[in-house]
């Protein structure tokens, strides 16, 4: 990472600390449309809409936020939430309709940055992160702006990764304060705390259901990535081998392969059932921020710190 030893944070609030310094945005957030059609990623200001084939910008959305860091496709593809703000003063976040791209909604009401966004899997909620410690669950009604339901506090730092459980709907954060906290999402009442890693958690992704409780995937600073069943509080397994910090992970639609990738710039290809790092690959030059698996499972894009948006062939 350039400039890293002026950056007060790794990861995303890093970038943003010495954000100044910055020729070029990093790409923080990338989501596949559920159907495939399109690639969209975090810009300057804006939502850039590419090519799933070749990653090129076809058009660019404004967006009202100062920054974008997480972008979530809803399962039927009928909306795409983004989130950022200003960081030390607001967390925001908008949900467009799609696939027009018209912001429908602006919500958040957050103290900080918005670090993560997640819609579940029925379209009815979302779920934001924020910088400012807390994450929030707002319901969301046709023809309704979203209308806050839940605040969840007990991280002691900030939130950087949220996403909702596809098994019982729970809410699943990570924070820099190092744990993993599972929230009900009927009541907001903290369920329980993980607290094995060792550094700040980075990054959270639910594997596609396969056959027994859901699981979920972290990663973080201390060079790792965990699997859990957060239903049970049970660390199924550590994946090591990680020479850096881990900032991103995206499951394959399948289930069978997980894909880790952070401040080497190298993208692994991790085995769904085991430690077992498959496959190893450069993604670019720099520190890699975000990843996302096409859904009919052909690439694999990655967001960098230059900028840039590389798609790699799965198959």
């Amino acid at each position: 990472m350039r400039g890293a030893a002026r950056c007060i944070v790794v990861g995303v609030l890093g970038w943003l600390a010495c954000g100044a310094r910055l020729q070029a945005v990093p790409v923080t957030a990338l989501a596949f449309s559920p159907d495939g059609g399109v690639l969209v990623s975090s810009g300057d200001h804006a939502l850039e809409v590419r090519s799933p084939k070749d990653a090129v910008v076809q058009r660019r959305i404004e967006c009202p936020l100062t920054k974008v860091t997480t972008l979530s496709f809803s399962a039927d593809g009928h909306w795409l939430a983004a989130a950022g703000g200003e960081p030390g003063l607001r967390g925001d976040a908008v949900l467009l309709s799609w696939p027009d791209g018209v912001l429908r909604h602006r919500f958040g009401n957050h103290e900080d940055l918005v670090m993560s966004v997640a819609i579940d899997t029925a379209g009815k909620r979302v779920v934001t992160a924020s910088a400012d410690h807390s994450a929030k669950v707002w319901t969301l009604a046709e023809g309704a702006a979203p209308v806050e339901a839940l605040t969840l506090t007990g991280h002691s730092a900030a939130v950087l990764a949220v996403a909702f459980s596809p098994g019982n709907g729970d809410v699943v954060t990570a924070s820099a304060d190092r744990s993993l906290k599972v929230w009900s999402a009927a009541d907001g009442k903290l369920l329980r705390s993980l607290g094995q890693h060792t550094e700040a958690v980075q990054a959270l992704a639910f594997r596609p259901i396969v056959a027994g409780p859901p699981t979920c995937a972290s990663a973080g600073d201390d060079r790792t990535v965990r699997l859990w069943q957060p239903e049970i509080g049970r660390m199924v397994r550590i994946v090591r081998n990680h020479e850096g910090p881990v900032l991103a992970l995206a499951w394959s639609g399948d289930g069978r392969r997980l894909f880790s990738a952070g401040q080497e710039g190298i993208i692994r290809g991790i085995n769904g059932d085991s430690d077992v790092i498959e496959l190893q690959w450069r993604s670019g030059p720099d520190w890699v921020y975000s990843l996302a698996v096409s859904p009919d499972g052909s690439a694999l894009a990655a967001g960098d710190w230059t900028g840039s948006v590389r798609l790699h062939p799965l198959r």
